[in-house]
């Protein structure tokens, strides 16, 4: 089946020449700032995922995952949401992956435009783009880092849908696959990509719909009828997500670490009752 992508493909030159100067945002770096999207504009979500390095192999899978939430939930107050895409390549924490993941985080602070990040996919490459997002206030919320020393990075800026290493790769996870929620929803990935997704995806489908219920949850329409939104008000309600009915079961984040909470009893009851309202 031939793949309708709605992501707009965003290289770093592009974005610091472009979008990296619009007039209608108002930011402060370091406090979060606010973000007005102008009447008739879009509402702007970075995506930074791998597309060449060692997690190429759910790079695909997980930007069908965004656009699938995103068909779902299309627009927030009439206005359309709108997903730059960038390459944030793993490559085990080597010199060049962190320079390239600093590099495409650098790019995506300069589009003041930006409302929030989901991404990037790797732990050993957190300590190059976490703390660029953290000085930023730019929210982040992700599907695959599971390296516990990644929260101190981010204190107020990293989420994610994972819950930490060695817990999610030696039974969490596995169990997660299994759910009546998870199967259906790799059904209709399926069915609407033309292949099934890869691990990962699904986390990333339940990050991306968080995000989107924290953005409706806070934004406003000014007397200009612009859209307003305050970065540090959106990334302290991502963080305080509590009990989200999702594909890959009930998420609820830590408060103090932005990872998910492991909670088995709703687990088992995900496994009983087949739990999802997406």
């Amino acid at each position: 089946m031939k793949r309708k992508r709605l992501l707009t493909i965003t290289g770093a030159i592009c974005c610091l020449g472009v979008v990296g100067g619009s007039a209608a945002a108002k930011l402060t770096h370091g406090t979060g700032g606010q973000v007005v999207v102008a009447h008739g504009q879009v509402l702007q979500i970075a995506v930074a995922v791998d597309d060449t390095g060692l997690g190429a192999f759910f790079g695909p899978s997980v930007r069908d995952a965004v656009q699938m939430a995103i068909e779902r939930h299309p627009r927030v107050r009439g206005f359309a949401i709108q997903v730059n895409a960038f390459n944030a390549p793993c490559g085990g924490g080597s010199a060049q992956s962190l320079a390239d993941n600093a590099a495409t985080a650098t790019a995506v602070v300069a589009n003041t435009q930006t409302v929030a990040v989901i991404g990037h996919p790797c732990s050993p490459e957190a300590s190059a783009w976490l703390p660029i997002y953290e000085s930023a206030g730019l929210a982040t919320i992700n599907g695959s880092t599971t390296g516990s020393f990644i929260a101190p990075l981010g204190p107020t800026v990293f989420n994610a849908t994972t819950i930490p290493d060695p817990a999610f790769t030696d039974t969490w996870y596995p169990f997660v696959k299994t759910l009546p929620s998870d199967v259906r929803w790799r059904s209709r990935f399926e069915a609407r990509f033309g292949s099934p997704p890869s691990d990962f995806a699904d986390l990333y489908y339940d990050a991306t719909n968080v995000l989107l219920k924290a953005i409706a949850k806070i934004v406003r329409v000014d007397h200009h009828h612009s859209l307003v939104i305050d970065r540090g008000v959106l990334a302290a309600t991502v963080r305080n997500t509590r009990g989200f009915a999702g594909v890959t079961c009930t998420v609820t984040l830590d408060p103090a670490t932005g990872f998910r909470v492991d909670d088995p009893a709703a687990l088992a009851r995900c496994a009983r009752q087949g739990h999802t309202h997406m």
